[in-house]
């Protein structure tokens, strides 16, 4: 349930043709149209008026659309595309039957297409609110809004660390990612290694990245 001010409605399809005819759409793209999404319908604009917030310095709008799926799929291409083409911050309440699942491409400024991170909760009952708002200006509804979709790990991570930005949080969290690939590929390597010596040396490379990471 999309539980927003009515001072935030629009209530405007927007058809999939659109994306058809004026993005630079190739043809698996439009596949994943055909394929998953019955209808786009832009619900919500949430800005400071709208919101009785203030401004935020990244965040001016946010907008809600409905996608109304064919099938109990999302995928991550095709929200990116749709993300890609709209201007502002967006977020994407997926709906099928009876149930509902809350899609956000994590950005940064208001016209980046770099995300940092995507983030969708499992399927809910409909009635359930599909996220929960809270801040007094843009910027901090709109990560309101991503922490909603993001996992609980995220959430018990950065409170364990309350001076660490959700951003901040994402970007270590992919260099941890990172670090534990070269940490098992060191590893395999070390299992193999028969000079002592060169197990020393492997040894000592795995403890740098261990303690880099903070593992």
């Amino acid at each position: 349930m999309i539980n927003l001010p009515s001072s935030t409605y629009v209530g405007k399809n927007v058809p999939k043709e659109k994306f058809y005819s004026k993005c630079a759409i190739n043809t698996a793209v439009k596949n994943l149209f055909v394929k998953y999404v019955e209808q786009i319908v832009w619900q919500n604009k949430l800005t400071a008026q709208t919101m009785a917030a203030e401004k935020g310095l990244l965040v001016n709008e946010i907008d809600v659309f409905e996608v109304k799926m064919k099938l109990a799929e999302c995928p991550r291409k095709l929200f990116e595309f749709i993300d890609q083409n709209l201007h502002h911050h967006n977020v994407f309440v997926l709906t099928f039957e009876d149930r509902t699942k809350l899609f956000v491409n994590f950005k940064e400024k208001e016209k980046d297409e770099t995300f940092l991170e995507s983030f969708e909760t499992p399927w809910k009952p409909a009635d359930e609110p599909i996220f929960n708002l809270f801040g007094s200006n843009m910027d901090e509804i709109y990560e309101s809004i991503v922490r909603s979709a993001a996992p609980d790990y995220v959430i018990a991570s950065e409170a364990k660390q309350s001076k660490t930005s959700l951003k901040d949080y994402i970007l270590q969290n992919k260099q941890d990612q990172k670090i534990r690939a070269q940490i098992e590929k060191l590893e395999k390597k070390l299992a193999n290694e028969k000079q002592f010596n060169r197990q020393v040396e492997i040894r000592a490379e795995i403890r740098k990245l261990e303690k880099d990471a903070k593992l």
